[in-house]
């Protein structure tokens, strides 16, 4: 793989040289860069502060595609999604497979979601916090502008594991940005992760957004002190950097290791 080769080439060479970039905060943090950040510091390094080529092949345009199509069939918009400025998707989403692309508009076709029309749609906003700039873009906006709101976010990937701490953060953080920009209450928020693999929609209400705010700043602070350790964990599976992450490579191994059992493993 070539982006591969390229990848290896520069982290050989900066070894060879003895020469660690200094890292370096971006003028904004993408909504996902936060999310993934907080899944593992030293895959948002790789993605943000020393961009490595990712590998993902043509179908890593999937969600992009999806998300774009929901925004050209949904009436009452104003602006289309350029495909180049992608919204905030999960490396699982990055994924594809022939014929997907139909059943994920199927899927979104059967929901009530296909009727209605968003207040807003593919909504950007810029978030200012402490000093640092998080942008981020709401897939759709449901409600009237002095009512509630239901913040929607269709989701191409798998569902997370009911456990999984981290599942709700990107809806946290587009409550706060619903917060502090347009000035809506978190008790009039309704928050959405709408599953187009499935066509199951799975809703809450709005978490307390001044403890999302102080978790947000916590995070960039510690971007800014160049605190990026890797975090290995099932997100290890999928990641792109796994082949120069030994803390990965040592967790997906483990893993192989314990599914074999014992006999196998001996």
């Amino acid at each position: 793989d070539e982006n591969r080769t390229v990848a290896l080439h520069l982290l050989e060479r900066e070894a060879a040289a003895n020469v660690t970039p200094e890292p370096k905060m971006p003028a904004t943090v993408s909504v996902g860069g936060l999310v993934e950040y907080a899944r593992c510091p030293k895959r948002f390094y790789w993605s943000a502060i020393r961009p490595l080529p990712r590998f993902s092949g043509p179908a890593a345009r999937l969600g992009t595609q999806v998300h774009a199509w929901i925004e050209r069939r949904s009436s009452g918009q104003t602006s289309l999604l350029d495909l180049d400025d992608a919204p905030d998707l999960a490396p699982e989403e990055l994924t594809g497979e022939p014929g997907r692309v139909e059943r994920l508009q199927q899927n979104f076709l059967r929901s009530a979601y296909a009727e209605r029309v968003p207040l807003y749609a593919e909504r950007p906003f810029l978030l200012h916090v402490d000093g640092f700039v998080v942008r981020g873009r709401i897939d759709a906006v449901y409600g009237i502008p002095d009512g509630p709101w239901e913040i929607v976010d269709y989701k191409t990937g798998r569902q997370p594991d009911p456990g999984d701490p981290l599942a709700g953060l990107q809806l946290d953080l587009y409550a706060l940005a619903c917060a502090e920009i347009w000035g809506k209450r978190a008790e009039d928020l309704t928050l959405t992760y709408f599953y187009l693999s499935t066509g199951e929609r799975v809703s809450r209400a709005a978490d307390d957004v001044a403890r999302t705010r102080g978790r947000v700043a916590g995070a960039l602070r510690r971007m800014s002190a160049g605190e990026f350790e890797a975090t290995p964990g099932d997100h290890c599976r999928w990641c792109d950097f796994r082949p120069f992450c030994p803390p990965g490579q040592a967790f997906v191994a483990g893993k192989e290791l314990s599914a074999r059992g014992p006999a196998e493993g001996a």
